[in-house]
């Protein structure tokens, strides 16, 4: 259904812009004739129904083509973290029974190197260079065509995408999405937000992430609307190099300018360098209707601090990689909601349940459950998770939210991030928020810690502002004025930084 979706979708807007990407503009009639070829050369490698290929991409028009190529192919599309090093590359390729991977000449070395350790038979396609022992992208983009690939009246409904869990509470889960979830996902939230062909997608979020995915690229490319890709930082040579996102910053309110942008999807730590241009730096956000975050909590400094700076409210968006997107605040004027996530998606339902899987009543807290055609069946080789966090079509989130009395969705934390101990459940997100009131510290992350005899300790990791001395006794101190003893931290440790995803979200089991 997905890719019919998109087929339906060049027929009607065969000449409008799909995509720009720093100079290059690609039609919708154009990004059809490279994924129609590059299916076309794929399926000459060999590439048949069920196989698995993985995009080591950053994010470029080429992951596009791929996406959809493959998708023709009713083949499975493995998309992966650019920056995985080669133990994480060689993990997923292995699990997922890859036979092809599509990257650049960057990240050819790190690739090669993960294949070598592992008793596997797999193609290389690189997309910007022409490298002995490879195959090059725009090589397999072959210049006739046949009906051979083109498979726009089937309805295929086995796997089409592997994703990984983040793997920021333990080891990364294989998540299958069909075709139909996709199609479902696309379509739930295009009829949520309102996406038309009139709408411009800034994609300054990662392809691979669920985020950038759905909320851009199927978001983009199943409406008419274009997607605008935010284009690398090229060394001399042209390898693109990564850089700290403030140096970025002129560039995406250059291109919220010059091309219109509507859309703008984000996490905070991007809406948050964005608030904080300089006073002296001019921009024009006026084609902006949408800013959404995802991926990680929003916190009301940084909701206020771009608020004040661009007149534009970000509002909060909830989804996983099981299902993608599921709720959104739309509120007209959410300064007084801007906490929520909002009311679920079109064709969405949510519920929030307590440890008897029963609804609990407006107000209270438990867990959030989602039910949803774009939701995955479950997680790959996990037959005792799935039997806890799928039941009845639904999943189990592991979140804890509360609605309010219109119905509106706030999350409230992590069920998995309770602390044991001393029979006591503690949570470490309200920890947390209290450690974040020292004046000396800029970040704090709390999780538990296996205890020498029985349940947990907690274990406070913290990072002082900037020239900020400080010291455990200090924020034992503190503790000791604005917590229960129970909850007060055991262990403390002062890092530089706290580890996180490229989405921003924290890696506590880097922490434990």
């Amino acid at each position: 259904m997905l890719f019919q979706l998109f087929q339906k979708t060049v027929e009607k807007f065969p000449k409008k812009t799909a995509i720009v990407y720093d100079k290059l503009k690609i039609s919708y009639q154009e990004l059809d004739t490279n994924v129609e070829r590059l299916s076309q050369g794929l399926s000459n490698l060999g590439i048949t129904k069920g196989n698995c290929i993985a995009v080591v991409l950053p994010n470029c028009p080429e992951f596009v083509f791929s996406f959809y190529a493959i998708g023709q192919l009713n083949a499975i599309i493995l998309p992966l973290n650019h920056l995985f090093k080669e133990e994480e590359l060689s993990y997923c390729i292995a699990d997922s029974q890859v036979k092809a991977i599509i990257t650049d000449y960057k990240r050819l070395e790190i690739c090669t190197q993960a294949i070598a350790k592992l008793n596997q038979e797999i193609e290389i396609i690189v997309v910007d260079r022409v490298v002995s022992g490879t195959h090059f992208f725009y090589d397999l983009v072959t210049k006739e065509t046949t009906s051979v690939t083109r498979q726009s009246n089937e309805v295929f409904r086995g796997n089409f995408l592997y994703q990984y869990s983040s793997g920021s509470t333990g080891k990364p889960k294989r998540i299958c999405r069909t075709q139909d979830n996709l199609y479902h996902e696309a379509k739930n939230f295009a009829q949520t937000t309102q996406i038309s062909a009139n709408d411009k997608i800034l994609c300054a979020v990662p392809l691979y992430h669920s985020h950038g995915l759905g909320n851009c690229l199927l978001a983009a490319t199943c409406n008419g609307a274009t997607l605008v890709i935010l284009e690398p930082v090229l060394q001399k040579d042209g390898t693109p190099v990564e850089v700290p996102f403030v140096f970025r910053r002129p560039r995406i309110l250059e291109l919220i300018k010059t091309e219109k942008i509507t859309i703008f999807p984000g996490v905070p730590y991007i809406f948050n360098t964005m608030a904080e241009t300089p006073a002296d730096q001019s921009f024009d956000l006026s084609s902006l209707r949408l800013c959404f975050s995802a991926g990680n909590f929003l916190s009301e400094e940084i909701f206020d601090k771009f608020l004040a700076r661009f007149n534009q409210p970000i509002r909060q968006l909830y989804g996983c990689t099981e299902a993608g997107a599921v709720a959104i605040n739309s509120d007209i004027y959410p300064l007084q909601t801007w906490t929520s996530v909002g009311f679920p998606l079109m064709n969405v339902e949510i519920k929030i349940i307590d440890e008897s899987e029963n609804e609990l009543p407006d107000g209270m807290i438990g867990e959030i459950m989602i039910k949803s055609l774009s939701l995955t069946s479950g997680y790959v080789n996990q037959p005792e998770l799935n039997q806890q966090s799928f039941k009845d079509s639904c999943f189990l989130t592991g979140d804890l939210g509360k609605k309010d009395h219109t119905g509106r969705l706030y999350v409230t934390g992590r069920k998995k991030l309770l602390i044991d101990t001393g029979g006591r459940k503690v949570d470490s997100l309200e920890i947390e928020e209290i450690l974040m009131k020292h004046p000396k510290i800029q970040e704090a992350v709390v999780v538990g810690v296996k205890g020498e005899y029985a349940g947990e300790l907690i274990k406070a990791v913290l990072v002082k502002k900037p020239q900020e001395t400080c010291d455990n006794s200090e924020i034992i101190s503190f503790c000791k004025t604005q917590m229960a003893e129970f909850k007060i931290p055991k262990i403390l440790e002062f890092r530089s930084e706290i580890p996180k995803s490229p989405l921003g979200k924290i890696l506590r089991k880097e922490l434990v």
